[in-house]
């Protein structure tokens, strides 16, 4: 996500706040209502939850995305963790949160570009293509892979991040990926927005 520059996503007892650069500007945000977690569609699969077990892969078949997972907690700042740049092609899940598979919104963010990786291409890159209805597949290290249906995708302002449709407690086992989005601000090195998939765990293959 952050290809040039890191989404900081700052904590406040349990509340996971994006922090921004700058202060909020332009009309005001919507209503509360309008960030609760996004329901999936009426008539989803829900899998039966999983245990607890590190994700190690993800893969996006139709977005062409496949990435070895690291694990993350918060930077120093207490900003959401992302891989190092010169590993920009990995992506990351925040392991301070549920395991994808587990109830609960698991996260995984990753760079959509970095200047140290070949190509300058982040793990992340095509997540943007992602389209409602497609799959995710993480694999996890117990080798069960949990299969991720997208139920929606957006892009919002980073300074207007829906903290509590990322983060806010669900039913169900739910997976977040977050990446950079929008257009580059050159003077801030730094995407304006972030991309975000939304979707539910659809059903499980053990391997």
């Amino acid at each position: 996500m952050l290809g040039w520059a890191a989404l900081g996503v700052v904590v406040f007892g349990a509340i996971k706040i994006v922090h921004s650069q700058q202060a909020p500007s332009g009309p005001p945000s919507p209503a509360a209502a309008a960030y609760l977690p996004p329901a999936p569609p009426a008539g989803s699969i829900f899998a039966d939850p999983l245990g607890f077990s590190p994700p190690v892969h993800i893969d996006i078949p139709e977005a062409d995305i496949h990435a070895d997972l690291l694990k993350v907690g918060l930077d120093p700042d207490g900003g959401l963790g992302v891989p190092p740049l010169d590993q920009a092609q990995k992506a990351a899940w925040y392991d301070k949160g549920p395991a994808p598979g587990q109830v609960g919104p698991a996260v995984i963010d990753a760079h959509v570009d970095s200047s140290e990786t070949a190509g300058y291409r982040g793990a992340f890159y095509n997540l943007g293509e992602v389209l409602p209805g497609e799959q995710i597949q993480v694999t996890r290290a117990d080798h069960t892979v949990a299969v991720f249906t997208v139920d929606s995708v957006q892009q919002a302002a980073k300074d207007q991040f829906p903290t509590s449709r990322v983060y806010g407690s669900v039913g169900y086992a739910a997976l977040r990926l977050i990446t950079c989005g929008g257009d580059f601000d050159y003077a801030k090195h730094s995407y304006v927005d972030n991309t975000i998939v939304y979707a539910h765990m659809s059903e499980t293959d053990g391997r």
